[in-house]
């Protein structure tokens, strides 16, 4: 889990428009399939994305998780080329704290129609993104590993559960902070929940990730 889309068929990709996105992004189940998605949806192949993404530290923790080897070569096959990510017949899914997609973090001025500020934005937002989350992981007992690597939407997990979280370790690898909690749901059950530096821009490393799988597997 991120915190929000930036927008890349829009902005960056220019294959729709805001209010062409919007329209199909209404249209979306709870889950939806990545490949789908980007390539006939947005009309952009997954391929055609060049440098570091965070799709790339998503792949090798999932390789990680599955015991396969991780380097570039089966990070890219993975990602781009076999297009595994995000697969409806996966075992993860990928999600952001926030459904709309915004040029950076602090611009809201496309949607000052409906919010004066950013903060305005989360006011309203945030509670029910947690409420569905906390729905989801409820109704799906298949769920065992919330990933975070991003650090207000850490901060904002783990406020929110408040009591029913629990520090399970901690570690750093070279400059990366990694930390695994215990959280507890209705009815008895309990997901485990990590976090981890930002997936992208020099933050992570691929051997960080291999020792947060080894980690958790310590524990699920």
């Amino acid at each position: 889990m991120g915190t929000e889309e930036g927008g890349a068929e829009i902005w960056r990709q220019a294959t729709k428009t805001l209010e062409e996105s919007l329209k199909l992004r209404s249209g979306y189940n709870l889950g939806m399939d990545f490949q789908t998605v980007w390539e006939e949806l947005y009309q952009i192949p997954l391929e055609s994305f060049k440098g570091p993404c965070v799709w790339r530290y998503m792949a090798a923790f999932l390789l990680g998780m599955d015991d396969k080897p991780v380097n570039k070569d089966t990070v890219n096959d993975f990602v781009f080329y076999s297009k595994l990510l995000g697969s409806l017949s996966s075992n993860h899914f990928m999600a952001e704290l926030l459904p709309l997609p915004k040029r950076s973090k602090n611009d809201i001025s496309d949607y000052q129609t409906v919010w004066r500020s950013v903060e305005e934005y989360h006011r309203e937002v945030i509670p029910r993104r947690f409420a569905l989350i906390q729905g989801t992981l409820e109704e799906n007992s298949d769920i065992d590993l919330v990933v975070s690597y991003e650090h207000i939407l850490s901060e904002k997990f783990i406020k929110y559960f408040g009591q029913r979280g629990s520090l399970l370790k901690a570690w750093n690898y070279r400059s990366e902070s990694y930390a695994l909690y215990e959280i507890r749901l209705e009815g008895g059950r309990s997901i485990r929940f990590l976090t981890t530096p930002f997936f992208g821009n020099g933050r992570i490393s691929y051997d960080g990730l291999l020792i947060a799988s080894e980690k958790i597997k310590e524990v699920i």
